[in-house]
């Protein structure tokens, strides 16, 4: 079963290629659903919360916060610009980001 809670349409389909699988077990298929949740929550946590302090760095004119935020926002964009893949009993999930 796919939530459809705050779910991106490439998601979406790839979650549902896992599903059509003949060969999945429900386990497998749960833990891949459940590591993908979790990469993306962790990405889309990671992102807003620096996001956030950029602003609040910007609110409060502190230029050297300012930089902190915006070079590991950057590195942060740029680690998951070419996806993750992941594995679980030898299926794989290839995640996008963006």
């Amino acid at each position: 079963m796919i939530n459809d809670f705050a779910m991106d349409p490439k998601i979406k389909k790839q979650l549902n290629v896992i599903k059509s699988l003949q060969a999945r077990s429900e386990d497998t298929v749960q833990a891949l659903y459940a590591q993908a949740i979790l990469e993306y929550s962790l990405y889309h946590y990671r992102k807003d919360d620096l996001h956030d302090r950029i602003d609040q760095a910007l609110i409060n004119k502190n230029e050297t916060q300012f930089n902190k935020y915006a070079l590991e926002y950057r590195q942060w964009i740029e680690s998951h610009r070419e996806g993750k893949t992941v594995v679980e009993d030898g299926f794989e999930l290839y995640l996008t980001f963006e």
